[in-house]
């Protein structure tokens, strides 16, 4: 009996006083690390910040593998946030602050939200002669022969590039698309944009495919309408050890990103994950490596 008052009497010092806080633990994707250090603890919460490939954090929060247990998965790309959800991952976003995303970034059943975006564009060297008018599916064109660029199919919007052809026109067509850059090209599909961009630089190639977000100093970006895009997002852990807290931490980040809509014919985001699959297979038979 002595014990149990003595417990009881700390149990209520405790609460009067203020247990420590959660600590939220965020896996996050490895180029994102440094940012989310920063920049996560402005929200007033713990926060723990794990780093590591994208897709490999994904799949551990999936196998329940994740150690220490994730709350929060952000990922560098909607196709590891879409086979989160999909394999019950992820639980839903409460917050108010998910009608603030845009409808074509966020999942209609509330699993996951954008952060941010990059569509895709095209890269072209300075002082070149080029067409004025151009856009991603003219680069398949027979004039292109031999002065298109691409970077890894491997890479998560290049694939979310194909898998949003797809969706938008369906497998075939998609496919004659593809084989058209892959007829096109002038040097075999380099493993990182930086590699393209300085292929780019060198006139090695005349246009290049790249993301919104690759460095294009010292090259000429033709802007295309934003049809074709990936995401970094977000969502909350269905094994999560602090749900509530996490589910803090996502209404602070989604309040304090804005993210704007993509090209008004653009679909939802959401199918370059439901597709992602059919884009690695349509990559393979059109030799797109």
């Amino acid at each position: 009996m002595k014990r149990l008052l003595l417990l009881a009497v700390f149990l209520l010092a405790a609460c009067e006083s203020g247990m420590p806080p959660a600590t939220v633990t965020v896996y996050v994707p490895a180029d994102y690390e440094a940012r989310a250090k920063a920049w996560l603890p402005e929200s007033g919460l713990a926060v723990t910040v794990v780093a590591g490939d994208s897709t490999a954090n994904t799949n551990l929060v999936i196998a329940k593998q994740d150690a220490p247990r994730a709350d929060i998965l952000i990922a560098a790309g909607v196709a590891d946030l879409w086979k989160a959800a999909e394999s019950g991952a992820l639980r839903p976003i409460t917050s108010e602050a998910l009608e603030r995303v845009p409808e074509a970034l966020r999942d209609p059943d509330r699993f996951w939200a954008a952060t941010d975006t990059r569509h895709m564009t095209i890269v072209t060297a300075p002082g070149l002669e080029i067409m004025s008018v151009i856009d991603l599916k003219k680069l398949a064109a027979p004039e292109f022969n031999a002065q298109v660029c691409l970077s890894s199919s491997k890479r998560a919007d290049n694939r979310a590039l194909i898998a949003m052809l797809i969706a938008e026109m369906g497998n075939r067509p998609a496919e004659r698309l593809v084989r058209g850059w892959v007829r096109n090209l002038a040097t075999a599909p380099f493993a990182s944009e930086e590699e393209l961009v300085e292929a780019v630089r060198s006139a090695e190639c005349v246009y290049g495919i790249v993301s919104s977000d690759a460095d294009t100093s010292g090259a000429w970006r033709i802007e295309v309408p934003a049809r074709y895009y990936n995401i970094r997002g977000v969502g909350v852990a269905r094994h999560a050890q602090h749900p509530e807290a996490a589910q803090q931490l996502v209404d602070w980040m989604l309040r304090h990103h804005s993210v704007e809509a993509p090209h008004a014919s653009a679909g939802n985001v959401g199918q370059a994950g439901w597709f992602d699959e059919d884009a690695r297979l349509l990559a393979e038979r059109a030799g797109y490596r």
